[in-house]
């Protein structure tokens, strides 16, 4: 894979031809509508197939993936909106690619059941295991409802698995560790937890549970991992792995309300993944930074490794990025979220160029908005690619969206072509 970054005046034809590739295949991996060009500044993935099918009238996914002795699956990686408008006679679809990979990997996502269905697809086909999120849990041990059938049907058809998503999000009001702690403090909590999520994978069809609970209080830094090993003894004769997500940090001991009561080497004993939530070190009111910048990610996984067996561990990946408004005043800005492809539109319509950090590994750009500069940072084909390659680096087991309800169809090419996907 070959990383192009657009420069002034360029266009997409021209980026084309100098790369001898298709300008609607350019397009269509680097998520362009018709007719839209290319921001000055923005990152084009260029890849190349291997095998190129011309698809014929009579043609399905299923047909050409017995020919070239490939799973349906791999073709919608490869060839994203395949899954839904199946291939059109003319078309070329591509059966593999021709870039070295990074070998094997796992890969889950979060989404909200309310996503738009047409957003799914793309992304769908790229993930092992997709969470629909989520199932707030009650200081009781009782799980609350989620209208997911659209979502799990979806899954279903990408040829994906679903994990129940279990966490102590109390809406509005954010993550709530008291609830945790009543539960930590409760067997009957527990036997009732257990139940309801034994109950629901067996209704639902998930495959296993993953577990974000968030704030874990620093009392609980015991109880919590106990649990998981409870949980995970009761799941183990189904078959059915328990993975957790845990907020990022790079030591032992911390006094964050965050990590406190978290116990890296005790949870990764208990469960059967972690994925650790590499994101959000620039946050709605922080001051304009990545995301996910790849020093600090790069810290934080080198501690974990030496905690948790790499092999479980999951890195955290952003699929959004935040627009502030400048000057940045501390307890007074708030961000803005956007979505990476956004950020892009902004760029493009506001003439602005996108630059590039490479200490982060991060896009950004400044621009004005009614009269006032804003400051955006956001996600591309090469931050993902260097966070990619440091998960490769480091023997992860694989990487975990947050989340798959916002459009990134550049990411899902790219994962698609850097790796095989178990």
């Amino acid at each position: 894979m070959l990383i192009h970054v657009t420069r002034e005046g360029e266009t997409l034809q021209s980026i084309a031809r100098r790369y001898t590739v298709s300008a609607a295949r350019l397009a269509r991996d680097n998520g362009l509508a018709s007719g839209e060009e290319p921001a000055a500044g923005q990152a084009l993935a260029i890849l190349y197939p291997a095998r190129v099918h011309l698809a014929r009238r009579g043609d399905t996914t299923a047909s050409i993936a017995r020919r070239y002795g490939v799973s349906e699956r791999r073709l919608w990686q490869c060839n994203p909106g395949l899954i839904t408008a199946g291939p059109q006679p003319g078309e070329r679809i591509i059966v593999s690619w021709r870039q070295n990979t990074l070998g094997r990997f796992e890969t889950i996502g979060y989404a909200y059941p309310a996503t738009r269905r047409e957003l799914l697809p793309a992304s769908l086909p790229s993930m092992r295991y997709a969470i629909p999120f989520t199932h707030e849990v009650s200081r009781l041990g009782g799980l609350s409802q989620l209208n997911d059938a659209a979502m799990r049907e979806a899954v279903k058809e990408s040829g994906a698995s679903s994990l129940l998503s279990v966490s102590n999000l109390r809406e509005p009001d954010g993550f709530d560790g008291e609830t945790v702690h009543a539960i930590l403090m409760s067997d009957e909590a527990q036997r009732r937890l257990i139940a309801e999520i034994q109950a629901l994978l067996h209704e639902r069809g998930h495959c296993g549970v993953d577990v974000d609970f968030e704030y874990v209080l620093a009392a609980d830094r015991e109880r919590y991992p106990a649990f998981l090993r409870r949980l995970s003894a009761a799941l183990e004769p189904e078959g059915a792995p328990v993975y957790c997500a845990v907020a990022a940090k790079n030591e032992d001991n911390t006094s964050s309300r965050l990590t406190a009561g978290l116990d890296y080497k005790a949870i990764g004993e208990a469960v059967s993944a972690v994925l650790v939530m590499t994101y959000d070190y620039g946050c709605v009111s922080g001051p304009p930074m990545a995301v996910s910048p790849l020093p600090m990610v790069r810290k934080t996984l080198e501690y974990a490794v030496t905690r948790i067996d790499r092999k479980k561990l999951l890195m955290g990946i952003p699929n959004y990025g935040y627009n502030w408004p400048l000057p940045y005043e501390a307890g007074k800005t708030r961000a803005r979220s956007v979505t990476n492809e956004e950020a892009v539109s902004l760029a493009r319509q506001a003439g602005a160029a996108i630059e590039y950090d490479e200490d982060a590994q991060a896009p950004w750009f400044r621009y004005r908005e009614n009269g006032a500069e804003r400051e955006v940072w956001f996600e591309d084909v090469r931050s993902l690619r260097a966070k990619l390659r440091l998960a490769a680096q480091l023997g992860l087991r694989g990487v975990g969206f947050w989340n798959l309800s916002r459009p990134f169809t550049q990411g899902w090419t790219v994962l698609s072509a850097l790796f095989r996907i178990d």
